[in-house]
């Protein structure tokens, strides 16, 4: 049975019990959880895991790539898979690169037990080889086409923020945020005819990335 010291960080407790049972069920003996990031490396100060299974949006504070940062340092040889339902971290605010050797697994893979049981052997083998960590599985999602700018744009306006405040808040003015989103628009390919709300379909666009909803664009 495998024996290697697993720890599960995900600050939804329904998801956190699923998967830890799914990994008990695979035979993963060792296995202990963690709601956020501080009870996460509070635990592996004591007892350093082999691997580490953490949601990406761990909500208010740290998120996980903050946390596997944080836990590489701990343990440099640490293993990292990261669980997400948004298609690309950035959707989340999320900038810094995962660590090295990292896989990002899309969440709506975790009703195959054994594409998790695969993804764990995989970055265990070899938790800090070079791979691109949102290509390194089959079932990981492509980055979505747009900068970094253009993500920070669409998750901002998802968010309900008007343009002024926008501009204040990446040190812009107005009629740059205007021309910003006039771009996003053509990037995502919305219809900007006099009878779409443009916000509206910029923010269908962004919560069909982030796992949540469709959008018609």
């Amino acid at each position: 049975m495998p024996n290697e010291p697993i720890l599960v960080v995900d600050d939804d407790d329904f998801t956190r019990f699923l998967l830890v049972r799914t990994l008990r069920d695979l035979g993963f003996e060792n296995v202990t959880d963690a709601a956020t990031a501080a009870q996460a490396l509070a635990g592996a100060r004591t007892a350093v895991p082999d691997a580490a299974i953490l949601d990406l949006d761990l909500g208010p504070g740290p998120n996980g790539i903050d946390c596997a940062h944080a836990l590489r340092k701990l343990s440099p040889r640490i293993a990292i898979v990261m669980l997400s339902s948004y298609q690309d971290p950035r959707l989340l605010g999320a900038n810094r690169p995962l660590p090295d050797g990292s896989v990002y697994l899309s969440k709506r893979m975790l009703g195959d037990a054994e594409v998790l049981a695969a993804t764990i052997r995989e970055v265990l083998d070899s938790p800090a080889a070079r791979r691109n960590a949102l290509s390194g599985q089959e079932s990981a999602p492509a980055p979505v086409k747009l900068s970094d700018n253009q993500v920070e744009m669409m998750r901002l306006v998802a968010e309900g923020y008007s343009n002024s405040e926008i501009a204040r808040r990446i040190f812009v003015t107005e009629p740059g945020v205007a021309k910003a989103i006039g771009r996003l628009v053509k990037q995502l390919g919305i219809d900007s005819g006099p009878d779409t709300n443009v916000r509206v379909r910029i923010t269908q666009a962004y919560y069909s990335m982030v796992g949540f909803g469709r959008t018609n664009t």
